[in-house]
């Protein structure tokens, strides 16, 4: 009983206080009986029976308590073991269809083994029949033709026995149409060799000639294909610098015409100016081709505009760069 006690402390502690409540009001109740009580003429003296009646029934009662809280407790208890038997059988299940699935597949693996085994000794087996029944022929064949050659000896042997000097004259006969068939059987083979032979020749002649050919035409694609780029690249190239040119001779005849001061009184004349430059555009002389009807004046001024642009402006393309430039200076381009 105390070790189930002491799976409920609760009850335990409970049981402790009922039984320390009883003592307690036992000592209390003797300890009024003990003092001396003046007792009257005609009453009654108590007695501890009630007391004794009363303890019992509290005994009684925390009997009663502590059954029931056993009850409760094995009750308890009862359904845990049942709750966690269902766990147990839940994953014993779950456990046993896994293991049936994995010895399932083991099985069909096993299976699909011996099957394949089954298969290649299927295929051995035949193989080796297969083997042994052309040994088996070519045995046959062989014992055949020894056979036959055994009784061929023996009957040539009885002819020989028979007819001697023909035997040997037709020997003799057949030796030579032997050599002599064999002489052109040789020369046949030798000739069939050589054609042979010419023809191989002439075949890889002419392999390596088409080859040859198709390597020259080949090469000769690429020359003209490398030749196509080529031009491709330099006409580009041409119309670009074409396009710069314009664009650098552009740039500097309006910078000079943005240096020009135009003199009073002047008319509106052409003029052909040739410029001498460094590589930086530093001006280093001006000159002039054809002004017609010009003044001094007139072209002093533009050649003031000249040295004033300097450095003139340089090319995008180094190539393009020209010492010696020459241009139409019109002021009406201003």
């Amino acid at each position: 009983m105390l070790a189930e006690l002491l799976k409920h402390p609760r009850a335990l502690v409970g049981s402790l206080l009922l039984h320390l409540a009883i003592i307690g009001l036992m000592v209390l109740n003797l300890s009024f009986s003990e003092r001396p009580e003046q007792i009257k003429v005609g009453a009654e003296v108590p007695t501890v029976q009630a007391e004794v009646i009363d303890i019992k029934q509290l005994e009684a009662r925390d009997q009663k308590k502590e059954a029931e809280a056993k009850r409760k407790a094995e009750a308890a208890q009862k359904q845990k073991q049942r709750e966690a038997k269902k766990l147990a059988d839940k994953k014993k299940a779950e456990a046993d269809k896994k293991r049936k699935l994995e010895a399932q597949k083991k099985a069909d693996l096993k299976r699909k083994q011996e099957a394949d085994k089954k298969r290649k000794q299927e295929a051995a087996r035949k193989q080796d029949e297969k083997r042994a029944a052309e040994a088996k022929r070519k045995a046959d064949e062989k014992a055949k033709a020894e056979t036959k050659r055994k009784a061929d000896a023996k009957r040539k042997a009885e002819e020989k026995r028979k007819v001697e000097e023909a035997r040997k004259a037709e020997e003799k006969r057949k030796a030579e149409e032997a050599r002599i068939a064999e002489e052109k059987r040789k020369a046949e083979e030798a000739r069939i060799a050589e054609e042979k032979r010419k023809a191989e020749e002439a075949r890889i002649a002419e392999e390596k000639r088409q080859a040859e050919e198709r390597r020259l035409a080949a090469e000769e694609q690429r020359r003209k294909e490398d030749e196509l780029r080529a031009q491709m690249v330099a006409e580009e190239r041409r119309q670009r610098l074409a396009t710069q040119e314009e664009a650098y001779k552009l740039a500097i005849k309006q910078k000079i015409q943005r240096n020009w001061n135009i003199p009073g009184g002047s008319g509106k004349i052409l003029c052909e100016v040739r410029i001498e430059q460094l590589p930086n555009g530093a001006v280093t002389a001006v000159e002039f081709g054809a002004c017609g009807g010009s003044t001094e004046i007139y072209r002093n001024s533009i050649q003031n505009a000249v040295y004033k642009a300097s450095p003139l402006p340089t090319p995008a393309d180094p190539e393009l760069f020209a010492r010696e430039l020459k241009f139409i200076f019109n002021p009406d381009d201003q």
